[in-house]
């Protein structure tokens, strides 16, 4: 591939038939398409791995309590986390697993890889936050299984905005390559080979975890 003369010294103007410029450009969107999705891959492999492996990592997250005095009387896990969050700037996140009980509520606020577990007192309006952090691996792993727009924080709607983009750019990878192959006459047999190969193995591992599984 590339700009190439013919015999006549001439500049070559097509690969295979298809224009060069059409060629350029499609080989120019495949690079940006990789180039921005290659983070993503890495980051979902890693945290592949560390699921499937999780002896190999030291998840054991840190954790340190204490209480903060807010308003007495609550009865609304979101005004119970907002109070929280208005005096603490560095607790952020969504509110979850939500149990009211005689003496007050228990909540959790959680970002991927931080958890703040919120243990409220309505008659004295202590809350003890115990907040466990799983450092990045903890991280890697809860944006792995973090998904959806419905998130309350924005850096996760970002994210998962973000995702699907990544999602997109994938399959328009795929696309873009195999264009680029099928333009080659001369690598079309080698295509159509490694093509079959993948496609034979991803079905043989597809079927070995579905039987496998639950």
């Amino acid at each position: 591939m590339g700009v190439a003369r013919d015999g006549h010294g001439q500049l070559r103007r097509a690969v295979d038939g298809v224009p060069l410029t059409m060629y350029k450009i499609v080989r120019n969107i495949h690079l940006l398409l990789a180039s921005f999705s290659l983070p993503f891959l890495i980051m979902y492999g890693v945290s592949a791995v560390q699921m499937s492996h999780s002896t190999w990592f030291q998840m054991k997250p840190a954790v340190h309590e204490r209480e903060l005095p807010i308003t007495a009387g609550l009865t609304d896990a979101r005004a119970i986390a907002r109070e929280i969050m208005d005096r603490d700037r560095a607790v952020k996140g969504e509110v979850s697993n939500v149990q009211p009980n005689d003496g007050g509520v228990v909540l959790r606020i959680v970002l991927p890889g931080t958890v703040r577990e919120v243990r409220y007192e309505r008659a004295s309006g202590v809350a003890r936050v115990k907040t466990s952090v799983a450092g990045v691996m903890g991280m890697l792993n809860r944006l792995h299984h973090w998904a959806g727009f419905w998130h309350e924080p924005v850096s996760m709607k970002v994210w998962a905005f973000t995702v699907a983009i990544a999602s997109a750019a994938l399959v328009l990878l795929g696309a873009s390559g195999i264009y680029m192959w099928f333009t080659r006459r001369s690598e079309r047999r080698i295509g159509i080979a490694l093509l079959g190969i993948n496609l034979v193995f991803a079905i043989t591992v597809l079927t070995l975890l579905r039987l496998s599984g639950p």
